[in-house]
């Protein structure tokens, strides 16, 4: 078999960051919590705070993703985990879209110490991203569908941090992207974010991975 060259390992890091990044950026459009406080932030107070906040999902997003990837790495020592995690994870991603299609739209309390100060604006990133339960298992998903490509399957440390630099970068241009627009048009962005349907198109997306998932392994 010939020795694959750099540029080989070099395009495929590149093709991993690029893949990750935009899963990411997509699967942030409908936007949680995270995205919420950023355009209560940039709307109160400034873009600068509200970029402070984002850096703080950014690092849970990409310590999941990073969580991910460990967890995967178990699964070539025991294929038993891999069996029962699979259908754990559907259920989890059935679970949590059941749960966000019934949830009522709540009235989010803003801290005034958190749109004034830099270091609380980041903790409180951190903390919508945190307990957000369905991080996990939608990057062991996404993992386990990369293992299907050789293009895609992680085999290395620099692929590695591709693939959670990859997850980080997706999250925070989608959540600039709503920062940017809540500055440019206020009222219009707001009125979005604010619409109960965007909780139903959140659990339909969470179902349909479930059932995405469902089908591979009845399959497979």
């Amino acid at each position: 078999m010939p020795k694959k060259s750099p540029n080989h390992h070099a395009l495929k890091t590149f093709i991993i960051y690029f893949i990750t990044a935009s899963i990411s950026y997509i699967a942030t459009i409908p936007p949680g919590p995270l995205s919420v406080y950023v355009v209560h932030s940039t709307l109160q107070k400034n873009i600068k705070i509200a970029l402070w906040v984002a850096f703080g999902g950014v690092l849970c997003e990409s310590t999941y993703a990073y969580l991910a990837i460990e967890g995967l790495m178990i699964f070539d020592q025991y294929p038993k985990v891999e069996f029962w995690m699979q259908r754990v994870i559907i259920g989890l991603l059935f679970g949590v879209g059941i749960f966000t299609f019934f949830q009522k739209q709540a009235n989010i309390e803003y801290e005034k110490v958190s749109l004034n100060n830099p270091f609380f604006s980041f903790v409180k990133g951190i903390s919508l991203s945190l307990f957000n339960p369905a991080l996990l298992p939608f990057w062991v998903v996404v993992l386990l569908s990369y293992d299907k490509y050789d293009w895609l399957k992680i085999t290395s440390s620099i692929e590695k941090i591709s693939f959670v630099l990859g997850a980080g970068t997706g999250t925070f241009l989608l959540v600039y992207t709503y920062a940017f627009l809540a500055n440019w048009k206020r009222n219009l962005i707001f009125k979005y974010l604010n619409d109960e349907r965007l909780n139903k198109l959140i659990a339909c997306i969470f179902i349909g991975l479930a059932l995405l998932q469902l089908v591979n392994l009845l399959m497979n």
